[in-house]
């Protein structure tokens, strides 16, 4: 058979080398597949693990936060109270402002400044678990949004703030009583504003209390998407290598066919079904 070197038969050359590099760049393709499956399951399986050990890591911190809150928050309780009920004596009794002054000037202080100890340890903690859940927000296949209006982190430091302002009512009162047992109406006036406000700072630890829960669920269903797509991901990566394979087969055959009427255009295409056809009449 002799090459028929016209516009077609040029045109047929060009489909026979597009056709040739194609199937050797698809069963390249092939080849790399199946390469890469093992690995690519490896590192899958290696990733997982880590984003369940992340994830882990992440609920025991909103879990101790959650506790060191809600301590917190029971003690703010009870200062609220103890404050309410001397703000009352006070009203009574002139005899309760050396006691209340004693109360205000060293017991109320201290668990002040414990509290807000404790919430600087929370505020570190919610910024570390804000940091963590961003970063997985990021990943396509966990399919996890998270995009509050206010970091967590950022409302316990809103919380901090307001309690940060309590030791100053605290001197306030304390110096009034320390001044002149006679101010009796001013005194009580400053109690009810403490209680008041140690009632506002209780009542905004319990929402805290209740969106660190939120976030502990939202970890834990986080959780259960990764230890889901951990148990399945040979099964995906198989199933992602089986598509891939079924796509480079039929380019595949859909390159034989180029190839063959290139030949045919160049006048050169074998005539291997005539021949056996030949042999069969015979």
């Amino acid at each position: 058979m002799k090459i028929q070197w016209n516009a077609r038969g040029i045109f047929g050359l060009l489909f026979v080398i597009l056709a040739l590099v194609s199937l050797v760049i698809d069963a390249a393709g092939l080849v790399e597949v199946w390469t890469l499956r093992e690995p690519v399951t490896r590192d899958a399986i290696n990733t997982l693990d880590l984003l369940n050990s992340t994830l882990d890591t992440t609920s025991q911190g909103l879990g101790v936060a959650k506790t060191s809150l809600k301590s917190v928050t029971g003690t703010i309780g009870a200062l609220q109270t103890t404050v309410a009920s001397a703000a009352t004596t006070i009203d009574n009794a002139s005899s309760s402002v050396s006691s209340l002054s004693g109360i205000i000037g060293k017991n109320l202080t201290t668990t002040i400044n414990s509290a807000l100890s404790t919430l600087d340890a929370v505020e570190n903690t919610t910024k570390t678990i804000d940091e963590v859940l961003s970063s997985l927000a990021t990943l396509p296949l966990l399919n996890i949004q998270y995009n509050p209006d206010k970091p967590l982190s950022a409302s316990v430091s809103d919380l901090s703030d307001k309690l940060q302002e309590v030791p100053q009512s605290l001197g306030d009162l304390e110096k009034n009583l320390t001044s002149s047992s006679s101010s009796l109406d001013q005194v009580s006036t400053d109690a009810q504003t403490l209680a008041s406000s140690l009632g506002q700072v209780q009542s905004d630890m319990e929402k805290l209390v209740g969106v660190l829960e939120q976030y502990e669920a939202q970890v834990k269903a986080f959780q259960g998407t990764v230890r889901n797509l951990r148990e399945n991901i040979v099964t995906i990566v198989w199933g992602v290598a089986l598509f891939f394979t079924f796509l480079l087969f039929w380019l595949g055959v859909t390159m034989v066919q180029t190839l063959w009427h290139g030949l045919g255009w160049m006048g050169i295409q074998p005539r291997w079904f005539e021949v056996s056809q030949t042999a069969t009449e015979k």
